[in-house]
């Protein structure tokens, strides 16, 4: 994955809204828009709009069945953009420089 795709995660996560429907999403599974509004206590029309930016990004896949549209977290593609990080270090302190 490059550095723009991540970005254009993070991007997306950087809105709480959109990280309340990842959530969601995490934990109950994939849902119809109208019961992830519910859930979310907000409009089906302002999870639309959240639901395609992330889309958009590569973490969301809508699929339409019957008149719903359902939605589901693709979570591997989380995993991928923050992926290169699991072995990080702690940053070691700053040394003093000798007089």
């Amino acid at each position: 994955m490059t550095a723009e795709q991540r970005a254009k995660i993070f991007k997306a996560l950087s809105d709480p809204r959109r990280v309340d429907i990842v959530d969601v999403l995490a934990k109950d599974g994939s849902l119809c828009g109208t019961a992830l509004a519910e859930s979310l206590g907000i409009s089906l029309a302002l999870v639309c709009h959240h639901w395609e930016v992330l889309v958009d990004a590569g973490i969301l896949k809508k699929e339409r069945v019957g008149q719903l549209r359902i939605c589901t977290l693709d979570v591997e593609k989380i995993r991928e953009a923050t992926g290169g990080w699991d072995g990080a270090t702690q940053p070691k302190p700053a040394r003093r420089k000798r007089s």
